[in-house]
């Protein structure tokens, strides 16, 4: 995640997988309520983030599965472990 924090913060707006988090049992309520707290979408991303790096590896199997069908780019990006061309 940390690899491809750039892309991540750019494109991605943690509303649109808070479903698939919290059914994959990786968000609570407390937690969406955390990161909407933040003013910029950018500043929601990196409390996502924060929040995710905490949960342990299945949050990152959750997000992946929550990315493959919302933003695909980003999955792909981080299937491959690569950091994004931007980045490099």
């Amino acid at each position: 995640l940390e690899i491809n924090l750039v892309a991540l913060t750019r494109d991605l707006d943690p509303s649109d997988i808070y479903d698939e988090l919290i059914a994959g049992s990786v968000l609570t309520f407390d937690d969406v309520e955390r990161i909407e707290k933040r003013d910029t979408r950018r500043d929601r991303t990196m409390e996502l983030i924060r929040i995710l790096l905490r949960k342990g590896p299945n949050a990152f199997q959750v997000l992946m599965n929550s990315l493959e069908s919302n933003y695909p780019h980003l999955h792909d990006m981080l299937k491959e472990g690569l950091p994004s061309t931007e980045d490099i």
